[in-house]
This record gives structure tokens, sequence and C-alpha cells, in this order.
């Protein structure tokens, strides 16, 4: 037992937790970390600090140097969550946003440089125009 790290105690004590919840049963396996199941609960529960295992992690937690103690928490998990990410996260960048492409009266493309304020609109087209058009149909005939 005195080779678990505090991260495998915190391991097994939540899956104790999640046991006490209604949860999955932690049951004891033959190798591995949970092979000590039944060991961490009765060194826990045997202490003074121990408030029930659906209080871990919230009331008390295992201890810093010493995980098989179980010790008083001072703040939440989540205030102390918020803490790391201030510490670690970096500022997000803020990108610029990309040139929007405008349309002229035409339907043209206009770049910024030649955008005029009073666009200059081409004559609406007359009914009488030099060259008439003609439809297929009207060749046809």
């Amino acid at each position: 037992m005195d080779n678990l790290t505090r991260r495998n105690i915190r391991y097994i004590c939540f899956r104790l937790q999640t046991e006490a919840e209604g949860g999955s049963k932690a049951e004891a396996e033959e190798t591995g970390i949970m092979s000590y199941v039944d060991q961490i609960k009765e060194l826990m529960e045997s202490q003074s600090e121990f408030e029930g295992w659906k209080k871990f992690a919230k009331t008390w937690d295992v201890g810093e140097e010493d995980p098989l103690k179980a010790v008083n928490r001072l703040s939440s998990i989540q205030n102390d969550w918020n803490k790391v990410l201030k510490k670690e996260a970096k500022e997000l960048s803020v990108n610029q946003p990309k040139k929007i492409v405008q349309r002229g009266p035409g339907g043209r493309f206009v770049s910024k440089k030649t955008k005029t304020e009073n666009p200059v609109l081409p004559p609406p087209e007359t009914e009488e125009s030099p060259t008439p058009k003609k439809s297929i149909w009207d060749v046809l005939k």
C-alpha cells in the first residue's frame, strides 16, 4: 500500500463515493490499485476527519504530504479548479474580421479604394433600344 500515489488513493476514494451514492460497486480486484479498496476504506473510515463517503472531496480529502491521512478541505473543488485555470490558462487572442466584399450597382465587386459615396448608376434600359433584341422564336419564323 506504500507504493500508491495520492492520485491512486483519490481514485479509490472516488469509486467508494460513487458506490455510496448508489453507483457501481467498488469491488476489490486481484491486481492493480483496486486490490487495496478494502484497506483504504477501513483506513479512511477509522480517521476523525472522515465525514462519510458522500462528502469526499467536498468537506474532506486525502492529504497532500501523506495521502493515507484524511484532511478537512479549506475550499471547494470548484474554487481550486478556478485557481488552476487562472494560473495555467492563457488569454485567447481575438482575430481581426475578414474584409467584406462589396458589390456595386451593376453587381460587380468594388474595392474599398474605388468605392465612392454616391455611385453613378448606369442609365436604365428603355424599351426603344438602338438595337432591338430578337428572340430565337423570331428568328425561326
